[in-house]
């Protein structure tokens, strides 16, 4: 009987590798996160600063899967009329979702925005990264340019581990 639990605690060691190294994950990724840069690269070349050179940001990680996030940029001043009013909101970017964790890759279903048109169902997210040490690299991959029409981009966010 010891021998046939052993085979079958082996086996479901064995068949399931990835759940494990995705709850390691998590586990490195759980917390609150500081940004401290926004670099998007474009496919032909140039990189530009979207939030400024000091953008502003939390990120927070949650143990049951939820994905927090706010990026602004460090400039903003109050907001006194409309075009203020307007100006403040294109300059920032707010969501919430669910996270699931493959490899090195987290993917997010948005379920609030900021923007109600990257809110819904079909609004998942994917972005691979990295962490080292107190250091968490987020990138988006090559997407669809919103700022370089016929371009591709890739985001690099770079985050510091607050707890």
């Amino acid at each position: 009987m010891l021998r046939l639990f052993a085979l079958a605690l082996a086996a479901c060691c064995y068949l399931q590798p990835e759940n494990a190294l995705a709850q390691d994950a998590a586990k490195q990724l759980v917390g609150t996160w500081k940004l401290t840069s926004v670099l998007t690269k474009f496919d032909r070349g140039g990189t530009v600063e979207p939030f400024g050179p000091n953008p502003k940001g939390r990120l927070v990680l949650t143990s049951d899967g939820h994905w927090i996030i706010i990026i602004t940029r460090a400039n903003r001043g109050p907001a006194k009329n409309s075009d203020e009013k307007a100006a403040l909101l294109d300059s920032m970017l707010a969501y919430s979702g669910k996270y699931t964790i493959d490899g090195d890759r987290i993917t997010n279903r948005i379920d609030m925005s900021w923007n109600e048109i990257f809110t819904g169902a079909l609004q998942i997210q994917t972005r691979f990264f990295s962490v080292a040490g107190d250091k968490l690299v987020l990138r988006t991959g090559l997407i669809a340019s919103s700022i370089r029409p016929g371009q591709k981009a890739e985001s690099i966010l770079t985050w510091e581990r607050e707890c």
